[in-house]
Order: C-alpha cells, then sequence, then structure tokens
C-alpha cells in the first residue's frame, strides 16, 4: 500500500463515526422537534374539533409519542419497558386501520372487517400497534392498483401444541402475493422481495409473535385468479 493511500485510509477512519454515532445523531436531531409536536396537542384541546377531529388528534398524538420513544431508546436516555395490559385487540386493530385510513383510500383499497367478542387479553398494545401497521403497509406495497385487505379479529384456539385459547388476527390482501421459494424466509430479519426495501417490517411482527408467546403463520400464492397473503396471528390468552 502507497503512504498516499494509508494518508487516506487514517483519514477515512477518523471521518467515520463510532458505530451508532450517526444513529445516535439522527436521533438526537429527530427527538428535538418532536418535543414540540408533542406539545401541540395540548393547545390545540382548547379550540374546537368535532369528535371525529378530536380522535384524530389522538391518533396522531400517539403516534408522535411512538416515534420519540424510537429515538430517546437510540440516544439510550432510558430503556422503556413494555407492560402487558388488557386490550380490546380488535379495537386496537380498527384505531390502526383508522389512522392508514386515507392512504388506503388514496391508493384504492377497500378495507372488510370483522370483530368478535371477547377479544379482551393482556398483550403490550404498542407493539401489536407497530405489528399491525406494518402488516397492513405491506398489503398496500403488495397492492398498487387497488384491491381489498380482509381484517379479523376472533377468540380462539391455538390451532397445534398446547391448544391454549386465545386470540386470533387474520389479515388478507388480494395483492401480487409472495412467491413460493420465498415464503420460508420472509420472517427473517433483512429479507425483502422488494427492490428498495429493508427486510425489517416483517421480522418485527415475528418479534413481536415471539415476545407475546405467540404464533406467525404466512399462506400466500401468486397464482392468477387467485393471488393474495394471508397473514395469521395467535396471541394466547395466559
Amino acid at each position: 500500500m502507497s503512504a498516499g493511500a494509508k494518508i487516506d485510509e487514517r483519514l477515512e477512519t477518523r471521518a467515520r463515526p463510532p458505530n451508532g454515532g450517526l444513529s445516535a445523531s439522527a436521533a438526537h436531531e429527530i427527538n428535538n422537534p418532536l418535543d414540540s409536536l408533542l406539545n401541540l396537542p395540548y393547545l390545540l384541546e382548547s379550540e374546537p374539533l368535532t369528535e371525529k377531529g378530536r380522535r384524530h388528534l389522538a391518533l396522531a398524538e400517539e403516534e408522535v409519542r411512538r416515534v420519540s420513544q424510537i429515538a430517546r431508546e437510540s440516544l439510550g436516555q432510558h430503556k422503556v419497558v413494555a407492560v402487558a395490559e388488557r386490550t380490546a385487540i380488535g379495537e386496537l386493530l380498527a384505531a390502526v386501520l383508522e389512522l392508514h385510513r386515507k392512504r388506503l383510500e388514496s391508493s384504492g383499497i377497500a378495507v372488510k372487517t370483522h370483530y368478535s367478542g371477547d377479544d379482551n387479553i393482556r398483550v403490550c398494545a404498542a407493539q401489536l400497534h407497530q405489528a399491525f401497521s406494518n402488516l397492513l403497509l405491506n398489503a398496500v406495497e403488495a397492492m398498487p392498483e387497488g384491491g381489498t385487505i380482509h381484517a379479523k379479529v376472533y377468540a380462539a384456539h391455538e390451532w397445534c401444541g398446547q391448544q391454549r385459547e386465545g386470540v386470533r388476527v387474520t389479515i388478507a390482501d388480494d395483492g401480487s402475493g409472495i412467491p413460493k421459494n420465498m415464503l420460508p424466509g420472509v420472517l427473517q430479519r433483512f429479507f425483502t422481495t422488494k427492490p428498495c426495501g429493508h427486510g425489517l417490517g416483517l421480522s418485527v411482527v415475528n418479534d413481536v409473535m415471539q415476545k407475546h408467546k405467540g404464533s406467525v403463520h404466512v399462506r400466500s400464492s401468486t397464482q392468477r385468479g387467485r393471488h393474495g397473503t394471508v397473514f395469521t396471528l395467535f396471541f394466547p390468552a395466559a
């Protein structure tokens, strides 16, 4: 190696931030405006709003808090411990669908839902919110020309193993489908079928299910006339 190359290498090493340096810097810059954004809902509460407007404001506040939490965790300011609380899974999924309603409508996607009773179990709601959101956005990307999403929540038993009681959530789309040879890897980290994908969305869903000691199953077809993907999540009640 030439002397010039060695100097260039030393300069590159000094210029390159340590592991996580860029991430921490970005998190710090993101967190500052988020703190300001979190104050806006309190200011808007005194303004005349419709009931629907207040619901949308509450959803916006919840989303900003989620991003702020991620930024703070990246900075290492504190480690948030997820606490399981009794949650109506159908209401949670409905809230996520409402949050993405505009995008779904603008993409020409219809949503058909079915929520049965007895879906109130102990879960970490924020984690489920993220998992449901990832699945819905995946479905949107699989249907660039529009389509239909079927979302169901109902009390059920585990299909195999211990036959535990719990809640099953099904999110299905009639999109392009996932090729059969790629199905085994879709839940793995950094695995993606998209040209510009990062391969984290479905792995996050898998992580959430493991933390809840549940399961996730994927069925998909690319055949003409029956193409689409179905994600089935099972959350044990105990």
